[in-house]
């Protein structure tokens, strides 16, 4: 399967997380425990961008409704929804993060 590919070379913190816009997909890129992960920056209840909300542990809250989603996973944890938000496959390597994103998604 064909992926299409975004490079983030930003070096975060644990703890630190970035919103990403790119071509109309709002993507939030988060660093837990020296890891990176990619979500959807978009709440699956209020279609809120997440990155304006608090990332405690892996943890991201919502700054709308509190619902609270692993970044993880993207498994919707409390909150007035149950609907998990999309993750994103991603490769590191020499200090850049690529964020691959299937070619035939349907958005």
């Amino acid at each position: 399967m064909s992926h299409q590919r975004i490079v983030f070379s930003e070096d975060l913190q644990d703890g630190e997380l970035r919103a990403i816009e790119h071509e109309g997909l709002h993507l939030l890129v988060s660093r837990v425990a020296g890891q990176y992960f990619v979500t959807d920056n978009l709440c699956s209840h209020g279609r809120v961008l997440l990155s304006k909300g608090k990332l405690r542990g892996k943890h991201i809250i919502c700054p709308l409704h509190g619902a609270r989603f692993d970044v993880t996973t993207g498994q919707c944890l409390s909150g007035p929804t149950q609907q998990p938000i999309k993750t994103y496959a991603t490769e590191l390597s020499v200090g850049e993060l690529t964020i691959l994103l299937q070619a035939d998604e349907s958005r």
